[in-house]
């Protein structure tokens, strides 16, 4: 990390740290040399600067993302079942957050390992799926922005996949970098050291938990938002899934401060169509305190992915009209319309899953689904007659919708 990269507006302090690079020596065993560096300590929030230059010069785009939310907390009056959009749109969040990691996967794989059937080699289903389950311990839990959530979150995410000796749910113990695997000289990143001490990860995220839970009456919610996530990624706390973490705590603020009446407007579809500028704009603060490029990209990320949310809320909504007459002109049984807001919910289905769910036996599960089957709700994952998975497509693609489109 070039020091003369940081300039006197930066909000916060260089200070010395060592970090280490393996090689193999002489002998063939692997040997650690240290590797002197320097570390980014940010400045406690809030930053220091003039908030009410700063709202007239964001007026239009704070204003712009505020009026795209408007529009999202009206879906309640329009999904008859807010579940489904809920669902559909924690998994989307998962997905292109992971991606963002190079984490890719499929919709498909995604929930196929939340139902237990994942049917590859690849953990990347399994991951995503975690980040899912992460949001779902943010946004389902009684406690408020602490740092026990965050760990609890930590915990969910790494939960038997890569990482999982990572510490989950805990600090990190040593110094990282953000840059090529083991060339720490060429770290683009060195976030704070670890340990307790004042300048270390553990005081950081205790000043960073006092600001998101104190009243800011001259910052702006959305503001209070952008700033935080920002904070939360430069100190960078645990030794891996900090960004998906981050992230997540993003959908958890909107909701929090009453953004959102409904937890569905994330912005990681926006930020993987966008990676490299939300690198470089949280960069940018660090190195020259630019807190209005970053708020107004972050605001711009708002405002897109809730005109996208409100979007895939309409396919959901005609979704579901469209499978409920379909089902009504084939005088299909009413517990159907049971199972069509189920798969609407969770788009994979077996005769286990849907016989459970129904109360019914196996045949009548199986024909139940057959007539999903011929109405084209869902399709069959392989050709297997028994342990066959069912997967809605239609679902699928609300999921996999990016943040570009």
């Amino acid at each position: 990390m070039r020091r003369e990269r940081f300039t006197g507006e930066s909000p916060g302090g260089l200070v010395p740290i060592t970090l280490h690079r393996k090689r193999v020596g002489a002998s063939g065993k692997v040997e650690i040399d240290p590797v002197s560096a320097f570390s980014f300590v940010p400045d406690p929030l809030p930053p220091q600067i003039d908030w009410r230059a700063i709202k007239a010069d964001l007026f239009d785009d704070l204003t712009a993302a505020s009026a795209a939310l408007a529009h999202v907390n009206g879906l309640s009056t329009i999904v008859p079942n807010t579940r489904i959009l809920i669902q559909s749109l924690w998994l989307r969040e998962a997905k292109f957050s992971s991606e963002i990691e190079n984490i890719h996967t499929t919709a498909l794989d995604m929930v196929l390992a939340g139902s237990g059937e994942q049917r590859t080699e690849s953990n990347a289903g399994r991951e995503a799926w975690n980040a899912m389950k992460a949001v779902q311990v943010a946004l389902e839990s009684d406690l408020p922005f602490s740092g026990r959530l965050i760990r609890e979150m930590h915990r969910e995410l790494l939960s038997g996949v890569r990482g999982e000796d990572q510490r989950p749910g805990e600090y990190r113990d040593i110094p990282v970098y953000i840059g090529p695997k083991n060339k720490p000289e060429e770290a683009r990143f060195v976030p704070p050291p670890p340990g307790e001490l004042p300048g270390q990860v553990v005081e950081c995220m205790t000043r960073l938990e006092q600001f998101v839970n104190a009243q800011w009456s001259d910052i702006p919610a959305l503001a209070c938002v952008a700033i935080m996530h920002y904070q939360f990624e430069t100190i960078h706390p645990f030794r891996d899934g900090n960004g998906r973490i981050g992230r997540a705590l993003i959908l958890h603020q909107l909701a929090k401060r009453e953004l959102l009446d409904l937890p569905v407007t994330s912005v990681s579809g926006y930020f993987q169509s966008h990676r490299q500028e939300y690198v470089d704009r949280m960069f940018a603060v660090s190195a020259d305190g630019d807190w209005i490029g970053w708020i107004r990209f972050f605001a711009q990320a708002v405002a897109a992915e809730a005109a996208i949310t409100r979007s895939l809320a309409e396919r959901v909504v005609l979704l579901r009209q469209r499978y409920a007459e379909a089902l009504r002109e084939q005088r299909a049984p009413t517990r159907l319309l049971d199972l069509l807001d189920h798969v609407l919910t969770w788009p994979v289905v077996t005769a286990k899953s849907v016989s459970t769910m129904l109360g019914v036996t196996d045949p009548t599960a199986r024909k139940d689904i057959s007539l999903m089957e011929r109405v084209g709700l869902l399709r069959p994952t392989d050709e297997v007659s028994y342990g066959k998975v069912w997967y809605a497509p239609e679902v699928l693609a609300i999921i996999e919708t990016s943040g570009s489109e």
